[in-house]
């Protein structure tokens, strides 16, 4: 049996060791107490009374005193642990013991940080909360050590790699083979695939492309993760692959259009027979695959927690859908915008109120470009339009319509207050519901039944009210009133144009407003589509961004205006300063 040190008799090494510190701590004591007798003993005589001797003494007692401390803390490490230094002492031991080319290599990739991190990772933001996570953990690599990649690395580089499932491109994700055990190969290949992983955590979070390229009347509150906490949650996974999955959307929908991904790579035409079948009143679009793409895409930029309750708009069904608790509780069909300027944008708000027997003002644009010279000619067609004139405390013309049934936004209407100045309202125009293609209004939507809607809002912010669509009607007269919703309930805007119905069916819209064209383009790298913003005056301070006309839309007949009966007015106007102005420019 080998010994510690062949050949010599005595206590083991780490006794020994032991029992040296307990010498040097014993032996400096006594040298620091003849120290100060001797200090003592000199200042005596020279004559220096007791009291005095004693005071010019206590500096030296107090640097003795210091010394003993600093000596005794030493050697706390390997005797009993003091209360005091017990945090600081679990911290040293807490470290892992690590070779010396395990250190080495945490040394190289401390170098790489520090002076050349701008080669492996583009964005300052990203750069600097890489550099944080690496120093909290003195520089720790996460992927590697001296001896190559860790057994989680490899589960790491095979989802990067099989992220086309997911409609990403693996190209965007680099990953290195961790061939070459060289320190300095071993630190750069760890900061390759840190990039590479936070580039996929971006995408999967926030989408491939900015949706501003893809229209002007769009617009989500995208926020990516922040990096070090990412950084943190993938290095204390126990399942890489998991973790890093559940940066994908987790909605049902986008998990339906993942699988009809596959079914469409793996025998291509058979989604597309399948949906030209199950198609209902929107045209013969198949689900090709970069439709199926596009749709993945914009469900990035939706919210991933969309609340316990919340209502859905998709655009191009023409639906409106209340959730509540994971089930659809109420569903009603929509008019919404027109193709071109008029689209009915993309957004996440929060409806907050609902305003009964709602007034609409005329925007100035309308009035000066519209009202004005037809009350030149005809000083009568306002009042026939039951519109009414007045004046602004400034002076300028005010042309608005008062609460009734010929109002234009009709009886109610619904608040969600967002940049592009759009809201859900009534309408005196009932017939249009009847029609399968329903684009007609300027941005807005019309619901078909907004007493029921506001039934169903009201009971699920506030179900001790008791509201009813009875008790809702019994509301409707002269008077403006608004009713604030206690627990505001989310809406979404959406542009499905393929999706899942209740019975798990696939279902296929037109692309009536070319979005699925431009998000393809731009996901293949073509020549952008992209809509530029245009600055319109509507008498406000505010610019809208609008659509410039899209490649590819239907043809939707506007019904012509006719003065004996009341115009498409979907405008802003009401109680609120918000809808004080409206973005919509005509009837």
């Amino acid at each position: 049996m080998a010994t510690d040190c062949p050949g010599t008799v005595g206590p083991p090494a780490p006794k020994r060791e032991a029992n040296a510190k307990s010498y040097v701590l014993i032996t400096g004591g006594i040298m620091r107490q003849l120290l100060l007798a001797t200090t003592y003993g000199i200042l005596s005589l020279l004559g220096v009374n007791h009291a005095s001797a004693e005071y010019l003494s206590s500096p030296v007692l107090k640097l003795c005193e210091a010394a003993n401390v600093k000596a005794g803390a030493t050697s706390t490490t390997d005797g009993p642990i003091e209360s005091g230094n017990k945090p600081e002492t679990e911290r040293a031991q807490a470290k892992p013991n690590r070779s010396v080319e395990d250190v080495a290599l945490s040394e190289r990739l401390q170098d790489l940080i520090q002076n050349r991190l701008q080669q492996y990772v583009a964005g300052p933001q990203d750069r600097t909360a890489i550099e944080a996570f690496y120093r909290e953990r003195d520089f720790v690599p996460i992927w590697v050590t001296a001896a190559g990649a860790l057994p989680s690395t490899r589960k790491a580089v095979d989802f990067l790699h099989g992220v086309a499932a997911d409609g990403l491109d693996p190209q965007d994700f680099p990953t290195p083979s961790f061939a070459d055990l060289d320190p300095t190969r071993l630190a750069s290949d760890e900061l390759t695939l840190t990039n590479s992983v936070a580039a996929f955590v971006r995408h999967a979070s926030t989408g491939r492309i900015a949706f501003n390229r893809v229209s002007g009347s769009i617009y989500f509150d995208l926020k990516s993760p922040d990096l070090q906490q990412v950084l943190e949650k993938i290095a204390s996974s126990h399942d890489i692959a998991v973790t890093l999955d559940s940066f994908n959307p987790q909605q049902p929908q986008y998990k339906e259009l993942k699988a009809a991904l596959a079914r469409a790579r793996k025998v291509p035409g058979v989604d597309e027979t399948k949906l030209q079948r199950a198609h209902k009143g929107g045209g013969n679009q198949s689900a090709k695959e970069d439709v199926i793409l596009a749709n993945m895409e914009r469900w990035r930029w939706i919210p991933r927690d969309l609340g316990a309750a919340y209502v859905m708009v998709n655009i191009p069904d023409y639906t409106l859908t209340v959730m509540n608790n994971g089930k659809s509780v109420w569903s009603t069909r929509v008019v919404v915008g027109q193709p071109g300027k008029h689209a009915t944008p993309l957004l996440a708000e929060t409806i907050k109120y609902i305003t009964f027997n709602p007034t609409w003002n005329v925007p100035p644009s309308i009035i000066r470009n519209e009202y004005l010279p037809a009350l030149a000619r005809d000083p009568t067609v306002l009042a026939r339009m039951g519109l009414r004139i007045g004046r602004n405390s400034d002076g300028s013309i005010r042309i608005y319509q008062p609460p009734s049934e010929r109002n234009a936004l009709g009886r109610v209407r619904f608040n969600f207050p967002n940049q592009f100045l759009v809201y859900q309202h009534d309408t005196p125009d009932k017939y249009l519901f009847s029609k399968p293609l329903r684009a007609y209004s300027h941005g807005c939507m019309r619901v078909e039944y907004p007493d029921k809607y506001a039934e169903t809002l009201l009971s699920i912010s506030q179900p001790e009210e008791g509201y009813t669509a009875q008790r809702i009607r019994s509301l409707y007269g002269r008077g403006e009133r608004d009713v604030n919703l206690k627990n505001p309930i989310p809406v979404y805007l959406t542009y499905q144009t393929v999706f899942f119905d209740q019975a798990g069916q696939i279902q296929t819209r037109p692309d009536i407003y070319g979005l699925d064209k431009n998000v393809t383009a731009l996901l293949k790298g073509e020549p952008a589509v992209a809509h530029i913003p245009v600055a319109r005056n509507y008498g406000g301070t505010r610019s809208v961004r609008t659509h410039a006309p899209a490649r590819h839309r239907y043809k939707v007949v506007e019904q012509p205006y006719s003065r004996d009966r009341t115009p498409n007015f979907v405008g802003g106007g009401g109680s609120s300063y918000y809808y004080g102005s409206d973005r919509r420019e005509s009837w």
